[in-house]
């Protein structure tokens, strides 16, 4: 009979414990620190001045994206090495987790309907229009987050002397995993609340 908590750790102990707890820091940073980061821009008047944020109502009410974020990192972590190699966990785990942190930002932000300093307002009339705009933005902000998991990974080799394969090559491949992968997880939010109706918060 299926005992999933001897599955769980039993995949777990396959990893390294420096993979066990980018795996734990991970989930911790997608449920803090964005939340963190919309407080920020409501209480300090220069950042609330460039992207003027919604209420903490709003925050709560799409707190759940964050949620998802942290079970797709959680679910993919699970699936063994030896059966999806690196990259396609890049793929589905990061990607995935990165487009709903960016949803989050965009309606928390105000960046939909907004008039701060970033704002796809001009967009919303054409579905079309609003997803291409949305993916040049998740370019950028896919970019960051794989930039920074990257520099996990460079620090746990050079700083704590855990072996990676942190090629050039190999970092490139990986933050362009994390970009098709939160392009694919984009799509799929797109889809789901913009493609049969209009857009909304």
């Amino acid at each position: 009979m299926f005992n999933p908590i001897e599955y769980l750790i039993q995949n777990i102990s396959w990893y390294e414990p420096i993979y066990n707890i980018a795996w734990v820091l991970f989930m911790t940073y997608v449920l803090i620190l964005p939340p963190l980061a919309v407080f920020a821009f409501q209480k300090i008047a220069w950042l609330r001045s460039l992207l003027p944020p919604r209420s903490w109502e709003q925050h709560r009410r799409t707190y759940p994206h964050l949620i998802g974020a942290a079970m797709v990192i959680f679910s993919f972590r699970l699936v063994p090495y030896w059966i999806f190699n690196d990259k396609i966990l890049h793929f589905l785990g990061g990607g995935i987790a990165i487009a709903l942190v960016y949803e989050y930002f965009i309606l928390n932000l105000n960046i939909r309907e907004g008039n701060g300093m970033i704002s796809l307002r001009a967009f919303t009339e054409n579905r079309f229009s609003y997803l291409v705009a949305n993916l040049f933005l998740l370019m950028f902000f896919s970019s960051f987050f794989s930039v920074f998991s990257e520099l996990y990974e460079f620090a746990s080799k050079y700083l704590a002397g855990y072996q990676f394969d942190s090629s050039g090559f190999d970092t490139w491949m990986d933050i362009m995993a994390n970009m098709a992968g939160a392009f694919l997880g984009y799509l799929l939010i797109w889809l789901r609340k913009y493609a049969i109706k209009k857009t909304q918060a």
